[in-house]
């Protein structure tokens, strides 16, 4: 899968890889396992759903609110083309689902530790967010939070290491980044930044306390989009700005 995820994010028009992912994590929702049930459907339906009115938060962002309802309404085949691409009828169908959706929404956020604090408050108990925040409350003992692994999909982000076509040793520097993907180099990032390697052999090298922490496993890849620039985007941050002032 990793190797599609190159070939998709760092291949030239020619074919040729300059580069490969070290790194990766991914967008979804989270929830309180206190007050919502582990075996409840996972699918961002739970963002739109009335029971929790006034308990359910969204980034403040046109990209990942955006896209993310997109994949609610079924709408992922946009996101297989180089760009992600949904057609002016489609935008207007996300801008009014989240028009729908905004009387049941707490707040829009920033990521990390503004949402982790309104997490901990208690102001939502369901809320789109990344990994990194799960992964930071539950390393200081908070394992009521959870992430879910949405039915829809999840965007996901890689960090990765290139060799540019101007390198004096292009030889040497893929021996560097042949490093970064190493087993050993890249459990330690995972330790260090908590963030899981995109070289699976790399959870040898891992506890099953951290691998679990993490909460990555084979099957997780299997849904996962990679983040694209957006066609038309001009189009998109309209709409989600009549969407904030509405």
């Amino acid at each position: 899968k990793f190797h599609e995820f190159a070939d998709d994010q760092f291949t030239d028009g020619d074919g040729n890889v300059y580069g490969v992912p070290i790194r990766f994590g991914w967008y979804g929702y989270s929830y309180d396992s206190r007050e919502i049930s582990e075996d409840h459907e996972q699918s961002y339906a739970q963002l739109f759903n009335e029971e929790y009115e006034g308990q359910i938060i969204m980034y403040d962002n046109h990209f990942k609110a955006m896209a993310m309802t997109a994949l609610y309404l079924g709408y992922q085949d946009a996101f297989e083309g180089q760009r992600v691409t949904l057609s002016e009828d489609r935008i207007q169908e996300v801008k009014q689902t989240l028009l729908d959706q905004k009387p049941l929404v707490q707040g829009y956020m920033a990521p990390d530790s503004t949402y982790i604090k309104s997490f901990r408050q208690g102001n939502h108990i369901v809320g789109q967010s990344g990994r990194n925040e799960i992964v930071d409350m539950r390393r200081e003992g908070e394992d009521w939070a959870r992430m879910a692994k949405p039915k829809e999909g999840e965007l996901a982000w890689f960090e990765g290491a290139v060799v540019s076509s101007e390198s004096d040793n292009k030889e040497m520097a893929w021996k560097v980044v042949n490093q970064y993907i190493s087993p050993e180099v890249g459990a330690e990032f995972a330790k260090a930044a908590s963030t899981p390697s995109c070289n699976p052999t790399s959870n040898e090298n891992l506890s099953d306390d951290l691998q679990e922490l993490f909460g990555f496993g084979p099957e997780r890849l299997e849904g996962m989009i990679p983040f694209k620039a957006v066609e038309n985007e001009d189009a998109w941050i309209s709409a989600w700005e009549e969407v904030k002032s509405a």
